[in-house]
């Protein structure tokens, strides 16, 4: 025997290498699609705002939330239906062990631990961690939280710099090329045709 063994809430040897992270996984027993947790809270319900959303109508709106919280990660339940934790209903909060199953609902994940290199483990907080089963008629849905807003940025500030471009396009046929400019200004709607000065030939 030695003298390794588990954590008060059993989730595995009671400290990974000093390089490596032991990240909370779910994964969903009907289609085997794994989420990583991170070291957060993970909001799982109905209403889109959640970070893990279950499109299933025995699953409540704010169902349950998964916080990271001591070195370990702990279910609060705020359903209506109720959250099983290996078949015994959640009162209010319970640990969770390693190989856990969770039931939110009729829905059911299996909670585990994965081995990731420390430098890795900040950005999985809610990364699907195999992309590779994703249908398209999946009722789980998985949002990016910050790095949502970020592409959202991005794709803004590209739309903006699409549309400048075009601007000064116009302007410079405008300058250069009135005829073609008129035909050009002709065909947009009268709103672009009156900002261009196309309306007051």
């Amino acid at each position: 025997m030695s003298g390794e063994g588990k954590d008060p809430a059993g989730q595995g040897p009671s400290k990974p290498a000093a390089d490596v992270e032991r990240v909370g996984t779910l994964t969903r027993l009907s289609d085997g699609r794994q989420y990583s947790l991170g070291f957060g809270s993970l909001r799982v319900g109905r209403q889109k705002r959640a970070d893990l959303v279950v499109t299933d109508k025995t699953v409540s709106r704010h169902h349950a939330d998964v916080c990271y919280e001591s070195g370990r990660y702990v279910l609060y339940d705020h359903s209506t239906n109720g959250t099983w934790i290996n078949g015994t209903l959640v009162a209010v909060a319970q640990p969770l062990r390693n190989g856990d199953t969770i039931k939110f609902g009729k829905i059911e994940f299996r909670f585990g631990l994965r081995e990731v290199p420390a430098d890795e483990a900040a950005a999985l907080v809610g990364a699907e961690t195999s992309p590779k089963r994703v249908p398209k008629s999946s009722t789980l849905i998985m949002k990016g939280g910050k790095g949502k807003r970020r592409t959202g940025r991005s794709i803004l500030r590209i739309a903006l710099a699409v549309v400048g471009v075009v601007v000064i396009a116009l302007v410079l046929v405008y300058l250069l090329l009135p005829d073609v400019a008129a035909s050009v200004i002709e065909k947009l709607p009268p709103g672009l045709q009156s900002l261009l000065g196309g309306g007051s030939g």
